[in-house]
């Protein structure tokens, strides 16, 4: 499929702060509708509205959007409705099918508080560094995210003992010298019972290196 005809979004990154948030992925067309209409179909019927009404669902799902900007902590707000949230309220933007959807998509306060769904092209220009690192595999749909967005606000993360908050970053910062734009993993174990982590980087078709750390050892 050509980006022009593109229904889907590959990721959506959701900034709830300046270095935190969520890293949803979607790998298909189908995977991103069903995503949206988890949301959206009870959603909609619950709250007494008509799915089929374009302006109804649209501030449905912008509204709730905006509740997760707003209420990160409210229970309902778990990792799955998020996503859910997120790919309904995107679906919503690129509703017109001739605009096709970007590979990669922020969503983000503004400078004035409101929220902001856009093109994230920064993502493609793969700087060498990881510009968002999500626990999570593309396959499950990614989950909590930790954003950079400069080469030495990573490697100042990196470099520091591992710690409960940002122990993905430094691994991956462990790892790997030059990295896609994107990184993703999971703990692992092994068949030996030893602990692992398996990583996936996104270089979303455009030119990206991953270099593994030459050891000093």
């Amino acid at each position: 499929m050509s980006d022009a005809a593109r229904r889907h979004p590959d990721v959506i990154l959701v900034k709830l702060h300046d270095t935190k948030g969520y890293g949803f992925t979607y790998l298909s067309e189908a995977d991103f509708g069903r995503a949206a209409d988890r949301f959206l179909k009870p959603g909609v019927k619950a709250a007494g509205l008509d799915l089929k009404n374009d302006e109804q669902r649209r501030t449905f799902a912008y509204d709730y959007l905006w509740r997760v900007f707003f209420e990160p902590e409210a229970q309902v707000f778990v990792r799955d409705t998020v996503r859910w949230i997120a790919a309904a309220a995107t679906r919503e933007k690129y509703a017109d099918p001739a605009e096709s959807v970007p590979r990669v998509i922020s969503i983000e306060r503004k400078t004035d508080g409101g929220i902001v769904i856009r093109d994230a092209k920064e993502f493609l220009s793969h700087p060498g560094f990881p510009m968002a690192v999500i626990i999570g595999k593309p396959a499950k749909g990614g989950g909590s995210a930790h954003f950079f967005a400069d080469r030495d606000a990573f490697e100042l993360a990196g470099k520091t003992a591992l710690t409960d908050d940002m122990w993905m970053p430094q691994i991956v910062y462990r790892l790997y010298s030059e990295t896609p734009s994107v990184v993703l993993g999971l703990p692992r174990t092994g068949t030996t019972g030893q602990m692992g982590i398996e990583c996936r980087a996104l270089a979303f078709g455009a030119p990206a290196k991953l270099v593994e750390r030459v050891s000093k050892h």
